[in-house]
Parts: structure tokens; sequence; C-alpha cells
């Protein structure tokens, strides 16, 4: 067996993982990575026609985006995922084909290619186990934890159990059941983890949601309104939660693509999604805006909540809000997740900066930032390992640095195998 590593190897983004097995191929992910001058595609990856299948652990782009590109290729073979995942990354890939376009970026495919991904899938179901079409692997989609639809994938090659953690979580959020791969009776030979927060915790869960709600309420009682920017996939379903222990009286607007993806998380049966009940309810209270008018008038309103997407502050509505919310002292913008270098979030953190229309303007109002990570974090990385205690360990989806300091940690340990793969590079088992 030969594992190869076509993206997410020292890096974040195009998660990309090749499997090869007595002559067939299969890979894990089909991930795009997001840069200054477009779209990086998974690297190396030749003869799409000869894939034997594709696995599609959740929905994000850096894991799902280049779909259409393999399609373009004449992908010709069975991409297993489950449906929900489907519903969500059909989704995302017709919005960011869309806005690739108006940014005049060149996608490495055409709009039909999206359509054809249907004629391929095969949906699957969680804790149940399946064959590829082959009859060469048997695999079981498992709970990650990480977003509604998302899963690790568990195969069995040539009588070694490899385990591809994905995104994962593993504790408690108000949106997902944690992931319990550290329960697993199987043998694992071979793990293949993430480790985007190898070198590093997360804050204390309860202190953030009590510094979101804290800051909120500081905002509205100084006559201001507070701006959420979210993830669509996830995180602003995890902040509608919330806002629930906010006071009804306090008006929440929801705006961007979290209002379709709220409501197909809603109409999907997805055993791991937790408090369903109490989403609906927020679903129904929000204030739905549509419509550039419309956000023009919500954004000069006093004493109201407005959440919306992009997390990162880069597109959609979140740039008209915030180019209304920046010039009012009293006004909040509240970022609820990581915010990458070269991004409108990170500038406004940390510099208090905005970027629009090649202009740079100074930021008057109040900038929080909580941390509602849907990634397990250091501790949690230490202790997965040491449960699963597999004879291989794969670092990957995480900066060099927090690969290292996860190797780092084995190694003291006297850990045998960890392994940090480089992009190309192929393993022999």
């Amino acid at each position: 067996m030969k594992i190869i590593f076509h993206g997410a190897a020292r890096e974040v983004g195009k998660s990309c993982i090749e499997i090869q097995s007595e002559g067939k191929r299969y890979i894990m992910d089909a991930g795009i990575k997001f840069i200054h001058s477009g779209i990086e595609y998974p690297q190396f990856l030749d003869k799409i026609h000869e894939l034997d299948g594709v696995f599609i652990s959740h929905a994000h782009l850096d894991h799902s985006g280049a779909l259409p590109m393999l399609e373009h290729k004449n992908l010709n073979c069975p991409i297993y995922l489950t449906a929900l995942t489907w519903k969500i990354t059909n989704l995302l890939l017709e919005d960011s084909y869309h806005l690739e376009k108006l940014k005049h970026i060149h996608p490495a495919y055409v709009e039909r290619d999206i359509r054809k991904i249907k004629d391929d899938l095969r949906f699957v179901k969680f804790d149940q186990e399946y064959e590829t079409h082959d009859g060469k692997i048997k695999f079981r989609f498992l709970n990650s934890g990480h977003i509604p639809g998302g899963a690790s994938i568990l195969m069995k090659v040539e009588g070694k159990n490899v385990l591809y953690t994905a995104d994962i979580n593993t504790e408690n959020t108000n949106l997902m059941i944690p992931s319990l791969l550290g329960n697993l009776q199987e043998k694992i030979d071979i793990l293949i983890t993430e480790n985007t927060y190898g070198d590093r915790e997360h804050p204390d869960k309860k202190d953030s949601e009590e510094g979101l709600i804290k800051s909120i309420n500081t905002c509205i009682a100084g006559g201001g309104s507070a701006l959420v920017p979210v993830f669509g996939v996830g995180r602003s379903q995890e902040i509608l939660l919330i806002l629930s222990k906010l006071d009804k009286r306090i008006p929440i607007y929801l705006d961007g693509m979290a209002k379709k993806l709220t409501s197909l998380i809603l109409e999907t049966n997805d055993p791991y999604v937790d408090n369903k009940e109490l989403l609906a309810q927020m679903f129904n209270r929000v204030k739905m805006v549509d419509g550039f008018n419309k956000r023009k008038e919500i954004a000069k309103k006093k004493g109201v909540v407005i959440v919306t997407t992009s997390g990162m502050v880069q597109g959609g509505p979140v740039v008209e809000y915030t180019s209304h919310f920046i010039n009012e002292e009293n006004n909040f913008i509240i970022l609820t997740g990581y915010q990458a270098k070269g991004t409108n979030g990170r500038s406004l953190f940390e510099d208090h900066l905005f970027y629009s229309h090649h202009q740079r303007f100074q930021v008057k109002c109040h900038v929080r930032k909580f941390d509602f990570s849907a990634h397990y974090g250091q501790d949690s990385i230490h202790i997965l390992v040491e449960k699963l205690n597999p004879e291989y360990l794969i670092l990957q989806h995480g900066d060099i640095e927090a690969l290292e300091a996860v190797k780092l940690y084995f190694d003291r340990k006297g850990r045998k195998n960890v392994l940090i793969p480089q992009i190309g590079e192929e393993m022999k088992f």
C-alpha cells in the first residue's frame, strides 16, 4: 500500500490523500486552498479518469472544493459521502463558482461540472460498514464532531486499519455531539490526523460564550449595535444557539449563506447534530435580511445584533455592514473564529483597519474576538493518539509549527513512526 499527499501536508488547505492498493487508486477528500492570487488545487494528482473511488469527509471547501475539477478531468468512479455533506457542498460550490467569476478568478472547471458530480454520488450512513464498488476496501463513516454531515473515515486496506480523522472535534459544543473515535475497538495501524491546533489549546468554551454575550450586552447598553461575522457551515448555527441566552427583546438579524445552510441542517436527519429544537426556535426568532437596501437600513439601526457571513470579513454581506459599522464608536464587531493572515478580519482585530475597493479605512468601532473553533486542540490530539496507539502516526492539516509541536511531544514519549509528510511524498506500508 502507498499513501500519497496531494495537499494539506505542512499546510492547511487543499486536503487530498491518495491511497494506492493492488493496482487501485482512491483519494480521501478533494479540497482547494484560497490564496491571494486565486485558488490552489491538489498537486501531482494525475490521470483522474483512473481513480477507483473518492471519499469526502465533510463539506468545507478545503476538503470538497476540487470535486468539479475532478469532473472536468473525466472522473469516472463513485464519490462516497453523507447526504447532508453533499447538500451543503453543492450549495457552497455554486456560491464559490459565482464569487470566483465576479472576482475574475478562472476556476479549473465550468459550471456544468458541478452538476455532473451528482451522477457519481454514493450516499453512506454513519456507523455502517460498506465496500467500495470493486470490493477492495471496507470502510465506515464515523461522526467527526466537526460540522453537520462531517465524518472521520475508517478503512480496511490490505488487512490494515487506516483511520483518517479529517477535521475533528472531541469536545462538546452547542451544535455537535463530539467525536468518540477514542472508543474504537479496532486496532489502528495507520492514523492520519489533523493538527490545526497542534501547538496550542483553545480558550475555555464557557469563557468564550460568556465573553460574546457580555460584549453584546455592553454594546447594546452603550447605544451601539453588534456585527457578528460567522462562517456559514457550523459556526453560524453554533452562534445562533449561544445567542439564545440574549434578552428576547434584542432584535437579531441573520444574513448571507447562513440562512440557507441553517435551513438545510434543520431539514436533514443528522443523528449527530445536537440541540436541533433550540436551533429551530432561534431560526424562527431571527429576522431574515435580503438585498442591499435592506442591509443599508439595518446597518444604521441601534440596539440590534447582525449575524452574517463571511467569517473572515472577506466577502458577502458582512463587507457591506462593516463599511457602515466602522465609523460608529459605539458599535462592536465581534469575530468568532480564526482570522488568516491577509484577511480583513485579521486587519480589523490587529490593526483596526478595513480594506474595501482598494482603499484603507480606519476603524473607529470596538473590535472583539472569541474562539469557537470546531477543531480539537493540543491536549485532545495527545489524548486521542495515546488511546488509539497506532503503529504509524501521520500528522497533516496544520502549519509546520503545529505539526512539529505534536511530533516533539511524541518523540519525547518514545513513540516510533511519527511522520510529517510533504506534498507529493509517497509513503509505503
